[in-house]
């Protein structure tokens, strides 16, 4: 390998997520407990159907960064006058929120998300309460390595959950993060790749030629050259694949949406790969929550009914399951500022045409906090995956230790 070549190579590593050494490169709207099982539902109807060559199951993560309020997400009406009371400035008008109840559940949709409302009516939308772990822990940093890799709040691990159930699941191309970071799909038997856009993705592979495996090659020279060879693969595929992306016509605009598109156009290529993972930031909201949080909100409802509708019309509706996820929740209290600072327990949405919709798990206890003034954890976040897993992948549930979820 010349100079000119090492350097073009080594451009491309951070957009390549530093990848390991072994790397390719309805509904029943109603509250649900974790262990019933109400009957399927799925209603859904796709408008165009395209010729495909691979019918595989996805799941698109996306992450709330920063710790999503879960109390103004889904709001508790039937304890509106304590929630009131706890946040006098952040709550939101009552009689507004009884017309987004979702029935029987006593929860009622933020209003900013009502973009999410045909889906919610339609059963394909379900949301989780009171997801956690036991002793959480505030850091954005340590919380989110616990959901990363599915740990305890006193294990470290550095395999992402990702790791340890698509092996399982299929071989070559595992997933791949539009954005940075590889997280949940940390690990060396996990191939994934990270990229900005599939456009720039594009650009870049193609300063990059094969490489062969060398002889008698140092351990460090090996690792370039393997990361070479296997870039070049995944490029060719992707390349193959989606020849030269088009935006999608009326998709929405935003970085999230632009993210979303991202996924779709890869989807509707068959690009062979099984998670995709974007990310939604701003959610460490301390101050001037109410704005913030409500905005964040809307933009992540318009992006999803875009990417619902896109793979609806394309007749890919039943193979993906959205799902959002945040390191954290926020504390019940309001503070001075006219926000909430690091708590614990929040909401998690999951979206799809096999979703079976509703509300699962336990409704928020107002009247029992913990020390600290933060919701109780009723539902262990490991539940999800387990559920993930199992009923979605078809493959061993790493803990199942945990009850799964019906919501798929």
């Amino acid at each position: 390998m010349n100079r000119r070549g090492f350097l073009k190579l080594a451009s491309l590593v951070p957009a390549a997520g530093l990848m390991p050494s072994t790397l390719w490169a309805a509904s029943s709207k109603k509250t649900i407990s974790a262990s019933s099982t109400p009957s399927p539902t799925n209603t859904q109807e796709t408008a165009v159907t395209a010729p495909k060559t691979v019918r595989r199951r996805n799941i698109v993560l996306i992450k709330l960064s920063g710790g999503n309020d879960g109390l103004n997400t889904l709001v508790p009406l039937k304890d509106y006058a304590k929630y009131q009371k706890f946040r006098p400035t952040l709550s939101q008008p009552a009689q507004a929120y009884k017309l987004a109840s979702l029935d029987g559940s006593g929860m009622a949709l933020n209003l900013y998300m009502s973009h999410l409302s045909k889906w919610w009516n339609q059963g394909n939308v379900a949301w989780i309460q009171g997801v956690g772990y036991e002793h959480p822990i505030l850091s954005h940093f340590r919380s989110s390595d616990i959901w990363d890799t599915a740990s305890d709040a006193f294990v470290e691990s550095e395999i992402g959950w990702l790791a340890q159930v698509l092996p399982q699941y299929k071989s070559g191309l595992h997933g791949i993060i539009v954005g940075e970071g590889l997280g949940p799909m940390s690990g060396k038997d996990c191939h994934t790749i990270a990229m900005q856009s599939p456009q720039v993705f594009l650009n870049q592979i193609s300063l990059v030629k094969d490489a062969n495996p060398l002889k008698n090659a140092s351990p460090a020279l090996a690792h370039i050259t393997n990361i070479q060879h296997q870039l070049h693969e995944a490029g060719l595929q992707i390349k193959e694949k989606m020849g030269n992306p088009r935006p999608i016509p009326g998709f929405a605009n935003g970085v999230l949406g632009r993210r979303l598109e991202s996924v779709a156009q890869m989807i509707l290529s068959d690009v062979d790969t099984a998670v995709y993972k974007v990310e939604h930031s701003g959610f460490d909201t301390h101050a001037n929550q109410l704005n913030k949080q409500n905005n964040l909100l809307n933009e992540l409802a318009i992006a999803l009914d875009s990417f619902a509708n896109t793979m609806q019309a394309n007749g890919r509706w039943d193979d993906v399951l959205v799902v959002t996820y945040s390191e954290f929740g926020r504390r019940v209290q309001e503070n001075k500022g006219g926000g909430t600072d690091h708590g614990a327990a929040s909401v998690q949405l999951v979206m799809g045409g096999k979703v079976r919709g509703g509300v699962y798990g336990e409704r928020p206890n107002l009247n029992e906090l913990d020390k600290d003034g933060n919701l109780h954890m009723t539902t262990d976040f490991r539940q999800v995956y387990g559920t993930l897993a199992s009923r979605w992948f078809n493959v061993n549930n790493p803990w199942s230790q945990f009850k799964t979820i019906p919501f798929v």
